[in-house]
Formats: structure tokens, C-alpha cells, sequence
């Protein structure tokens, strides 16, 4: 199955942010963000949601120091040598298992998923509502011509009336 990508303009567009910032907390929580063969940054689904978590945790008011002590939780699997914090699989001495330490918690991903729904929501219900806005503008310019219409008919009428009464003064 092949992983859905997502430019840095489509990222800034669902996380409602700016580029900057997002090459700020990539920069700052040392998170490990795909590059393509050109050199430019890409995101997966899951950095998407990592960076509406961190959106989350900074409106909830936590600092980006804060938030760096979760990015294990974040990228579990990062492999050591590479950019960022290295989430280390520490083994129990006794059964060679590794420690729920490790384990991303289960109350985080309800955050994450509430958000992410949240925001694919509020994505529809503003297209939606841009719909609605530019039904709205077609009805107003649809009456305009209406009553347009309406008032070149009047004046028409007018002339004619006027015109009429004229040739009758002018016979008499």
C-alpha cells in the first residue's frame, strides 16, 4: 500500500499554519522529516498528525521544550544515527522485553485521532460553506438582473405612454 505524501503547501493548508513554523518544530523537536531526491520536504499522514498534536499541546500551553520530551512518542521507531532523538528499545533484564515506556500511550492517540477528525470536519464544513457563499452571490446577481429588467420594462412603458399622449395633443 503505498503512503499518502503531502508537500509543504498542502501541510501549511490542513495544519492552518505557516511554513516557517513547521521548519521551526521540525528544527527545534529534531523530528525526522522525509526529503525527497530534490532536496525538498515532503510529510506523511503521520506528520501530519504529529504536527496537529504538537498545535494541540502548544494551544494547551505546554512549551516546545516540553513538547520535545514527547517526540519519542511521536517517532517511536526512528533509527539511531539518524536526525533527532533516538527512542531507545530499553530491554527488562529478566524477560528481554521492552518496557511500556516505550509504548505510545493510548489516552495520546485519542488525542490525535479526535483531532485529526476534527480537522478533516472543519475542512468540509468550509467548503461547504464556500458553496453555500457563492450560491448566495449567484442569487444576489440573479434578482440585480431581475430587477434591472423589471425597471427597463417601466421605463419603456413610460416612454410609450408619453409618446402616446403626445401624438393625441399634437392631432387635436
Amino acid at each position: 500500500m503505498e503512503e499518502t505524501i503531502y508537500s509543504v503547501s498542502q501541510a501549511v493548508k490542513l495544519l492552518e499554519t505557516q511554513s516557517h513554523v513547521l521548519r521551526y518544530w521540525e528544527e527545534e523537536l529534531l523530528l525526522p522529516i522525509k526529503r525527497n531526491e530534490m532536496g525538498h520536504r515532503y510529510y506523511t499522514r503521520w506528520d501530519i498528525q504529529v504536527f496537529l498534536s504538537i498545535k494541540e499541546l502548544k494551544k494547551r500551553g505546554y512549551s516546545l521544550k516540553e513538547i520535545g520530551e514527547l517526540t519519542p512518542f511521536f517517532y517511536p521507531n526512528q533509527a539511531p544515527g539518524k536526525k533527532g532523538p533516538v527512542a531507545k528499545k530499553k530491554k527488562t533484564e529478566d524477560t528481554g522485553q521492552k518496557q511500556d515506556k516505550d509504548r505510545i500511550p493510548p489516552e495520546f492517540m485519542d488525542i490525535i485521532s479526535r483531532l485529526v477528525i476534527q480537522r478533516l470536519k472543519e475542512q468540509n464544513s468550509e467548503e461547504a460553506r464556500y458553496k453555500r457563499l457563492d450560491q448566495r452571490i449567484r442569487d444576489c446577481q440573479q434578482s440585480r438582473r431581475e430587477v434591472a429588467a423589471s425597471a427597463e420594462k417601466k421605463q419603456g412603458r413610460g416612454k410609450l405612454l408619453h409618446g402616446s399622449i403626445r401624438k393625441k395633443n399634437t392631432n387635436r
